[in-house]
């Protein structure tokens, strides 16, 4: 990796194996049905504490971000603060996803559904926004 302000190298990164994304999707399913057993409150709890922790180092993930990006410090807090918005929004999903009960929608017909995570997914973030 390169200081975009200075040009010259800082870091060496390894890129990631199929090997290396195979152990991480299986370590994730192997999590799952311990994270899709606990109730909507644990659940929400973890994701308040990530909001905590990210809101705890904003300014040294600031500063991360400012020398893998080239962008100024207050670029990169913005992220953050839009990061920890999405976080926040998160933390309500557990009540968003409750399902929905119908009564009567045809002569004694009733329905219900339920909303239940589906396992392990993977993500591609952008590179110019790695906090979102």
């Amino acid at each position: 990796m390169f200081d975009p302000a200075l040009g010259v190298e800082t870091k060496r990164v390894s890129l990631a194996s199929a090997q290396d994304i195979e152990s991480a999707v299986s370590s994730a399913q192997k999590a799952f049905p311990a994270w899709r057993d606990l109730s909507m409150a644990k659940r929400q709890q973890i994701l308040f504490r990530i909001r905590e922790l990210l809101n705890e180092r904003k300014g040294e993930l600031a500063e991360i971000i400012t020398s893998e990006h080239g962008k100024v410090v207050s670029d990169a807090a913005g992220e953050i603060a839009r990061g920890l918005e999405v976080v926040e929004l998160a933390t309500g999903f557990p009540h968003l996803i409750k399902g929905e009960h119908s009564e009567n929608v045809s002569t004694g017909v009733d329905v219900h559904s339920l909303k239940a995570p589906l396992g392990v997914v993977g993500i591609i973030s952008p590179f110019n926004f790695p906090a979102m």
